[in-house]
This record gives structure tokens, sequence and C-alpha cells, in this order.
């Protein structure tokens, strides 16, 4: 991986407490440009626009392709900037704070799905729900584990990247036009925070703005104090697992196949 072993080798030593062992990275870095950020979330953006006129079209039998689209074209490019050492500030570390991270994710989950089990009214639409059987009865399991690996992996991963790691950085250099990454990770200001929070409302519909916000909202305060972008990342895989598991093994009582 190319700059990963000096990478590693001039990192700082972790520290018991998250909080001053802020992650910064070289900004001469090779991987210090936007690319590795935007084009896995442009990628899924532009699949996902493809795939729901596709479905408005009732093109069904492209459903599974896109879906396989959806989840392998973004990862691949995840894979491949992960590999040239575009991503210096994700350290994958396992420790007992992961089991806190993957706890805290599933409690965001039940947070996410109680108020539209409690209020009715709150619910979307059908119409836009996931359809496990897109592929027919026969494929369920494997359009499941598709599911599972663009919502539990591919999303996480992606939107972590740009939401967690570029995009408050950038905001933070915008105007001085300096790179990005001399920005420590997790570094609050009023202004990323908000930016972050409007940008993760504004990148989900409206009906789940009720739950977007206080999930948004307290996953940046864990991320502050955290200090660890593969916290986020688990905390936010546990959410999406959490909430699909729930959709498949209460499918036969409820359907909530509109949460995924």
């Amino acid at each position: 991986m190319t700059h990963y072993d000096s990478y590693q080798a001039n990192e700082l030593q972790s520290s018991p407490n998250p909080a001053t062992n802020p992650i910064k990275e070289n900004p001469t870095d090779t991987g210090s440009g936007y690319w590795p950020y935007l084009l896995p979330m442009f990628s899924f953006l532009i699949l996902s626009e493809v795939s729901a006129r596709i479905s408005d079209a009732s093109s069904h039998s492209l459903g599974l392709a896109m879906l396989c689209a959806r989840v392998f074209v973004p990862l691949s490019i995840l894979v491949y900037f992960r590999w040239k050492g575009s991503y210096p500030e994700l350290r994958v570390s396992l420790s007992a704070m992961t089991i806190v991270d993957i706890a805290i994710g599933v409690l965001l989950a039940a947070m996410w799905m109680v108020p539209y089990l409690l209020f009715p009214n709150l619910r979307p639409g059908t119409d836009g729900a996931f359809n496990p059987e897109m592929a027919g009865k026969a494929l369920v399991p494997l359009v499941l584990t598709l599911r599972m690996l663009g919502y539990a992996i591919t999303t996480p991963w992606m939107e972590e990247l740009f939401m967690r790691s570029f995009l408050p950085r950038y905001v933070e250099e915008y105007e001085s036009g300096d790179d990005f990454r001399s920005v420590p990770i997790a570094k609050f200001t009023w202004k990323s925070f908000a930016v972050v929070v409007l940008v993760f409302l504004a990148t989900h519909l409206p009906w789940e703005w009720w739950v977007m916000l206080p999930w948004a909202v307290l996953t940046m305060l864990w991320f502050y104090y955290r200090k660890d972008l593969f916290a986020l990342i688990v905390v936010h895989a546990a959410t999406n697992a959490a909430i699909l598991i729930a959709a498949i093994c209460l499918s036969e009582r409820m359907s909530l196949w509109y949460f995924v």
C-alpha cells in the first residue's frame, strides 16, 4: 500500500484518552486529493438514481443487476483507494471499545425505528420500499445477502469517509485553500458540525428527518469523543445491520422494508 508503512512508522502512539490523540495526515501524501472521497459517493448516488428510474419503468429484470452495481461499484472504488493508501486517517483497530461502538449502533437503530412503529402516520408509502423478491422468491437469500453487504459495509464505509473525514475538514479549509488533510479528524467547530448535520439531512428523505437529526447529532458527539473514523464506521454499520435484521425477522408480522 503506497506510503502505508511510512505512515504507520510515524503515527502517534495510542493514548488512553481518545480525545488526546487526534489523527493528522501528511497533506503532501499522494492520497490527499478529493477523488477517493467523492467517487464512491457520487457513483452510488448516480447508480441509485438510475436504479430508481428503472424501477419506475417496471424493468424488474434489471433490478438484481442494479443492486449488484450499487454494492460493488462503490465498494471496488473504496478498496482501490484503500489499497493505494488514500485513507491514512482510517486505521482499523479492534478493542473493547469496538463492542461499545456496536452497542451504540444497535441502540441508535432502535431509536431510528421506534417512532415509526409507535406512530404509523410517520411512515412513508410502500411504493419505494425495498423488495426482497425483486428477482423472484428463489433468489431472496441472494438479494438479502447483497443488501446486507451494501447496507452494512459499502454504505457506512463510503458515507463515513465522505461525511466525517472529508466534509468537515474541507469546510474548515475552504476559505484558506489549504489542504483539508492539515485538519485533524474530529476537530469540533460549530461550522463543520452544522454542515455535516445539514448534509446528512439533505441526503435523506423528509420522512426520515425526525430520526436523522438526532442520529446525526449523537454520532457526531461520539465521533468527537472517539476521534476514530473506524469507530464511526462500526457504529454506522451496526445501525444499518440491526435495521435490516429487524426488517427480515419481523417480515411475517409487519413490513419494515421502507427502512432499507
